[in-house]
């Protein structure tokens, strides 16, 4: 096309003449026109910018309440498949007259057994009688003479396997806690007096300097934890678990 200002030749779709700067209505109107569209575009851009937010917001809220409900649910899954396990390790209730017969039968035996060793002073029998009955054949020795030493053992056998870990350094905080109970069982003496001469000797040759060496506790720690952990004679493991768990860090 030809310049109406200057007559140069240029090219038709240019917004301004390159020789005199003249700039045409046509072009002058299509240059402000995509300027108008540039700023309406960015206009409406800007009000769903708000739109765009909620709806994200929305959507953002709506999976972290999907997530929290699915990570309850695991937790509560988890809590009742730890619940069965428990109560599949535990002694049957409720039993069928001919169950508490074949119990009744089993608990002679094994009451005749856990005698013998008790008299011999065999801990580790003792420990395998009870241990034996609770966890694999599920049936209560309570009311057999020396039930309460065949627990005892069986804390003590216990405990020493717990040690082992904590001589590699090895230890987790479920064990700190097992080693904790076993020890405060001891400590407070959770066994009947006609043990005392089986399990005194353990109290004071081992399980108090484990308590002090290897725990950190005192003397003093151990009779102010007595009553929060206590309901005679009964030595509570959760009420353990919670006043000690911040000393598991120090056990050595």
């Amino acid at each position: 096309m030809i310049c109406p200002n200057c007559g140069a030749e240029i090219e038709k779709d240019v917004d301004r003449c390159p020789y005199c700067g003249y700039m045409s209505k046509e072009s002058t109107e299509r240059k402000y026109r995509s300027i108008i569209k540039s700023i309406k575009d960015k206009t409406e851009k800007k009000k769903k910018d708000p739109e765009k937010a909620l709806v994200k917001g929305f959507f953002s809220g709506v999976r972290i309440i999907v997530i929290t409900l699915t990570i309850i649910a695991l937790l509560v899954v988890l809590f009742f498949v730890e619940l069965a396990r428990e109560e599949k390790n535990r002694p049957k209730v409720n039993l069928s007259p001919s169950e508490q017969a074949d119990a009744s039968a089993y608990k002679e035996i094994a009451g005749e057994e856990l005698d013998k060793a008790y008299k011999e002073k065999d801990i580790e029998k003792m420990a395998k009688i009870y241990d034996k009955a609770y966890y694999k054949d599920r049936v209560s020795l309570y009311g057999v003479p020396h039930y309460e030493a065949a627990i005892a053992s069986s804390n003590y056998m216990k405990l020493k396997l717990c040690l082992e870990d904590l001589n590699r350094g090895k230890i987790d905080t479920k064990e700190a806690e097992e080693i904790t109970y076993y020890c405060f069982y001891f400590y407070y003496e959770a066994y009947d007096d006609e043990d005392d001469e089986i399990f005194d000797p353990i109290r004071n040759d081992e399980i108090i300097p484990i308590i002090k060496d290897r725990l950190g506790f005192t003397i003093e720690d151990m009779e102010g934890f007595r009553d929060k952990v206590m309901d005679p004679p009964h030595v509570y493991r959760t009420k353990i678990y919670k006043v000690t768990k911040k000393y598991y860090k120090n056990y050595k």
